[in-house]
């Protein structure tokens, strides 16, 4: 396998093929679109160029607190035209699909954030959520660990407000009924949170309710691959090798891609760098990468001269 090439390097000839070996874009938000504080320059004019070269574009994130609105307002501030809501996808929109399939009807526990919450409210999911304000004492906990009504699944995602009693709730819920189904949504290590800014993701939360539940996880968000069989429903996707999946991260993003038989692009404007990518094992190396999404809109000014 030949090393990632950047898509500004190759020949206008294979630069010309590139373009013409895909019809659906996939690609990541968060270091890829824009930071989770903070933008990327002429992202929004690199969606547009690609929608006029007839391209389709879809987005996926692994971020579900931010609502749909929050999502549009993102995607009007960089200019990206005609993006509607059913362009997006993201973990609590994958969860209320699973949860209406394979339980229909039942309540949840969430450990989801209130926008995450909010939408399973608008999809008349029954759920249970504890925000708690007031000092605990060993006695409070007891008592908001108390189980008033058993849940079909616990569910898991980026919850900036995450707190300890949520937690113990969770594993409360899990550990008293064989039944109840834990159900994940991003599994991101690292969040690129600002320029020059990566944070700690949620992974390891979710791997102390594992540990003390011994329980595996149905992961929803990337990069599971029912997510993969999903997108192939929701973007009735005929032939995989005619899109590409474009992210900022090696395991979420590129060997996602790669699981799903999609080409994949890594852009070097979230949280690694080229080293990062050269370093890695020749199996989760992109296809191609590029600076920016905005290398696109060079691109296509290239081959249309």
């Amino acid at each position: 396998m030949s090393p990632p090439r950047h898509i500004l390097k190759l020949s206008l000839e294979e630069q010309r093929q590139f373009i013409d070996s895909f019809d659906l874009v996939i690609s990541d938000c968060d270091g890829v679109v824009w930071l989770l504080v903070g933008w990327i320059p002429n992202t929004g004019a690199a969606v547009n160029a690609l929608k006029a070269a007839g391209k389709q574009i879809k987005f996926v994130s692994n971020n579900s607190f931010r609502s749909e609105e929050a999502y549009m307002e993102k995607f009007r501030h960089i200019g990206a035209k005609n993006v509607q809501e059913d362009d997006i996808v993201h973990p609590v929109k994958t969860i209320v699909r699973y949860l209406k399939k394979h339980k229909p009807g039942e309540r949840v526990f969430s450990l989801m954030s209130l926008e995450a919450n909010e939408t399973l409210r608008k999809h008349n999911i029954e759920f249970e959520s504890l925000q708690v304000k007031e000092h605990l004492t060993a006695a409070s906990l007891v008592d908001h660990l108390a189980i008033e009504k058993p849940v079909g699944a616990v569910l898991f995602d980026i919850h900036l407000d995450l707190s300890y009693v949520e937690l113990a709730k969770a594993i409360r819920h899990l550990q008293e009924n064989d039944d109840c189904q834990l159900i994940a949504g991003g599994s991101d290590v690292i969040m690129p949170l600002a320029e020059n800014l990566n944070v700690a993701g949620f992974f390891d939360f979710l791997e102390h309710v594992k540990r003390y539940t011994q329980r595996e996880a149905t992961f929803l968000g990337k990069p599971s691959p029912i997510l993969g069989e999903m997108f192939g429903e929701m973007f009735e996707i005929r032939d995989c090798k005619r899109c590409i999946f474009i992210g900022d991260t090696l395991v979420q993003d590129v060997q996602f891609g790669k699981a799903c038989g999609f080409q994949s692009l890594l852009v070097l404007s979230g949280c690694l760098t080229k080293e990062d990518m050269l370093n890695a094992p020749v199996e989760a190396q992109p296809d191609y990468y590029a600076d920016s999404l905005a290398d696109f809109t060079q691109l296509l000014e290239n081959i249309q001269k």
